[in-house]
């Protein structure tokens, strides 16, 4: 039965996925890009939202829809070339966005905490997505893994906004003092659940590496 579920349920998360990205891509778009649906308030009274709102949005919003594709294995295996080139923007707009994430992090009117929480992972980001680049040319196994990573830190922009209606709506909290817990909760839970994932995987291909050799 598991069995049997199993390519079910990797459909229904990945069509989730699919989903979800394309909704925050387009309301950031429509958001930050034209005045159909203005951002709140707590974006635009950044310090910094002036011009690092914009540059953050523009490569988060590539970032994100690029991402997902890089772990499409048919287009990988069919179409290398294209899984080179998406790579290579994937790259260059986690590298734009990042930097401008930190900005707008130090200019945040939500608090230390906030601030804080936000830095860390526009530090991260950059890194990771350096280190799974780097691991590409090398042409080491790592690459997967560290982009990957990457990506958990792009997705945070999904979690985020998945998190923020439940804290309101489901659990009540205000805003001011869910926000800044959400800038560190979003990210973090991100990381945990595709770490356990690069781990699980890691095992899995171990096992059958020995039972090959077996």
């Amino acid at each position: 039965m598991a069995r049997k579920l199993a390519p079910i349920f990797a459909f229904s998360w990945r069509a989730v996925v699919a989903l979800l990205t394309i909704e925050v891509a387009a309301v950031s778009a429509l958001r930050y890009f034209t005045a159909m649906a203005p951002p709140p308030s707590v974006i635009t009274d950044n310090a910094y939202a002036y011009p690092w709102l914009a540059i953050h949005v523009a490569g988060g919003v590539t970032a994100l829809v690029l991402g997902p594709l890089q772990f499409v294995r048919a287009i990988r295996n069919r179409w290398p070339a294209v899984h080179r080139a998406s790579g290579r923007i994937y790259v260059a707009a986690c590298m734009i966005a990042a930097p401008a994430g930190f900005m707008l992090a130090l200019g945040t009117t939500s608090g230390p905490v906030a601030s804080v929480g936000f830095a860390i992972p526009a530090i991260l980001w950059p890194i990771f997505t350096f280190l799974g680049l780097k691991a590409a040319i090398e042409r080491k196994i790592e690459h997967r893994d560290w982009m990957l990573r990457s990506y958990a830190i792009t997705s945070n922009a999904i979690t985020l906004r998945l998190m923020l209606p439940f804290a309101g709506l489901v659990l009540h909290l205000p805003f001011s003092s869910a926000y800044p817990v959400i800038a560190w909760l979003s990210w973090m839970t991100n990381l945990i659940l595709f770490e356990l994932y690069i781990r699980r995987n890691r095992l899995t291909l171990a096992s059958e590496s020995r039972l090959a050799a077996a």
